[in-house]
């Protein structure tokens, strides 16, 4: 019985609408006229619910595509060829160690030192050099990773050489053998 009530409720709701629908019309006026759109120089201004983005070059320096192949093979880099990691990182084997080198626009110089980081010029450019040494999910080993970061015009570069001491039986001198990657790779960065 009470859902027979609210079915003519309803149904009495739409048709009072449709009548007053029906009934009304609209008002007598002048025809709308012609929009005329106009064009300024006026340069864009900037609000807080809408900030004009200044835009950079989202691929400023890409390592795989810019570093040429042959001058990875002459440095001893190609023990497999470039991989192209995610964004603008590469990954370089050179057998005992592999080395990766990215660039990174969303981030300052400044912002990507640690404490613990020693400024230098390396072939002209301002760099910092410092130890990085991460665990891996991997059967619980550890790489043993120093770093070289890059100011750059755009943000920074970073070069990496990272190892396994239980697969490098070598144990390549991280900071010394990244310092001299960096000195024969710099020429090819774009700064």
């Amino acid at each position: 019985m009470v859902a027979k009530m609210r079915l003519f409720a309803a149904l009495g709701a739409v048709f009072t609408a449709a009548l007053v629908a029906v009934q009304t019309t609209l008002p007598a006026g002048p025809a709308p006229t012609e929009v005329a759109l106009r064009s300024t120089d006026a340069p864009i201004t900037s609000t807080p619910r809408s900030p004009v983005i200044d835009f950079t070059d989202p691929e400023p320096f890409n390592p795989c595509t810019d570093i040429p192949l042959d001058v990875i093979n002459g440095l001893g880099l190609g023990f497999a060829p470039p991989e192209q990691e995610n964004s603008l990182r590469c990954k370089y084997d050179a057998g005992p160690y592999q080395m990766a080198v990215e660039a990174i626009i969303w981030r300052t110089y400044e912002k990507s030192l640690p404490p613990d980081a020693v400024e230098l010029d390396i072939n002209g450019h301002r760099a910092a050099q410092f130890w990085v040494m991460k665990p891996t999910d991997w059967n619980n080993r550890w790489w043993i990773t120093c770093m070289i970061t890059f100011r750059t015009d755009y943000g920074v570069i970073q070069q990496s050489l990272f190892y396994s001491p239980i697969h490098s039986p070598s144990r390549p001198d991280c900071m010394q053998e990244n310092l001299m990657r960096a000195h024969q790779l710099t020429p090819h960065y774009k700064f």
